[in-house]
């Protein structure tokens, strides 16, 4: 499974708790979407990577959830019925799943449609619904903060299926063991990482989603980069967990919601200075900074960020917080990452200061994935 968990508790640190939002986990230019079905569909889309077969019909509204725990609820986690006993994450791409909302009909009247009958021939006629409904929480505890699905059919469903998707996975396995982990009470259990998946302003206004969900000061910070492409001295020593300033905790929520690729890089090579210099600034750049930084780089998902990651943890091998092998492991999942590093050593030694072929062994050999995604992922996250 090529998607991020996280521990249960440290799910909802950060996510807003009112409000039309959509919650999901984006993987590079895609997004990851969450569907039900029997074992004859399931079976058929694994198999060849798109829907089809007797058992599936085109001209049936199916409806694609970007909320993992949602998903969760409406199949209570793959226990509802046999139709929905097998749970698909269904890599997609992202502008087809902005497509797709920006040609949806609400399923609710809203007065933008003008009068209630011409809405709901729009409805009757169209191919794409969106439809918005309380979240819910690992409990099942229906929550204030809605969250969205799309109900696609006929030509939407059948673009949906030949040109959106890019990938389908099984991950019902996953899901019973985290079932059974809830039900017993013992063990950690996981779920699947989100963030606010931000969309264009067209479609914030017409789903009455706001415009904006950041501090004062993370808007001033963002603003900034993008008329400089830098971030001053002052402003970046306000991240720093030594400085014990407020921004930072903001920072930290901004970083929990938000993808921003040349903004996260920027931040981590600066780190990676800042501890390399000690005479650098007033405040000492720690451990719980390079892992912040690289959490947030790491969500870009491209070799680029672990090339920087990897350079983050050789300017302190030896610390503890958890970032002795997670964020390596982040940007392009377990398996890949050692593949990748034991194909590339000689690059990865000429290309990253301090990086060296024992180097290579140490992230290849030490880090099975049960102890680094149970044991390890534990304590990466604990700031959060």
């Amino acid at each position: 499974m090529n998607i991020n968990t996280i521990q249960h508790h440290s799910y909802e640190i950060g996510l807003p708790q009112e409000g039309n939002f959509i919650l999901g986990q984006k993987h590079g230019d895609n997004i990851f979407v969450y569907q039900a079905f029997n074992d004859k569909i399931a079976d058929y889309a694994i198999e060849n990577q798109k829907f089809g077969g007797q058992e599936y019909s085109f001209d049936r509204m199916t409806w694609i959830k970007p909320n993992f725990l949602w998903m969760m609820y409406r199949s209570d986690w793959a226990n509802k019925d046999s139709n929905q006993s097998r749970i698909l994450a269904i890599e997609m791409t992202f502008e087809g799943f902005q497509e797709l909302l920006a040609k949806g009909i609400l399923t609710s009247y809203n007065e933008a449609y003008g009068d209630e009958s011409v809405w709901k021939e729009k409805l009757n006629t169209s191919n794409v619904r969106i439809q918005w409904d309380p979240d819910h929480n690992i409990k099942g505890e229906k929550l204030k903060r809605r969250v969205v699905q799309i109900g696609i059919k006929n030509e939407a469903l059948k673009k949906f299926n030949s040109k959106f998707i890019k990938s389908i996975q099984d991950i019902t396995a996953f899901v019973k063991e985290q079932k059974e982990k809830i039900d017993s009470g013992k063990g950690w259990y996981y779920v699947i990482n989100e963030s606010i998946i931000e969309v264009n302003s067209d479609l914030k206004k017409k789903f009455s989603m706001p415009e904006v969900f950041r501090t004062s000061f993370v808007e001033e910070l963002i603003l900034e980069f993008e008329n400089t492409k830098e971030i001053s001295q002052t402003n970046f020593e306000k991240l720093l967990v030594d400085n014990d300033q407020p921004e930072r905790d903001e920072f930290v929520g901004y970083v929990k919601n938000y993808i921003n690729a040349e903004l996260s890089r920027y931040l981590l090579k600066a780190a990676i200075l800042y501890r390399r210099d000690e005479e650098l600034g007033v405040f000492d750049c720690m451990c719980e900074d390079l892992l912040m930084f690289s959490y947030f780089a790491s969500k870009n998902k491209n070799r680029i960020d672990l090339h920087l990651i990897l350079e983050a943890k050789l300017v302190d091998f030896d610390t503890w917080c958890g970032f002795d092998g997670e964020m390596i492991f982040y940007p392009l999942g377990h398996q890949q990452t050692k593949e990748y590093i034991a194909s590339y050593k000689d690059f990865l030694v000429e290309n990253i200061p301090g990086f060296a072929p024992q180097t290579a062994d140490y992230f290849i050999e030490s880090f099975d994935e049960e102890y680094l995604y149970k044991e390890i992922h534990s304590r990466a996250f604990w700031y959060f």
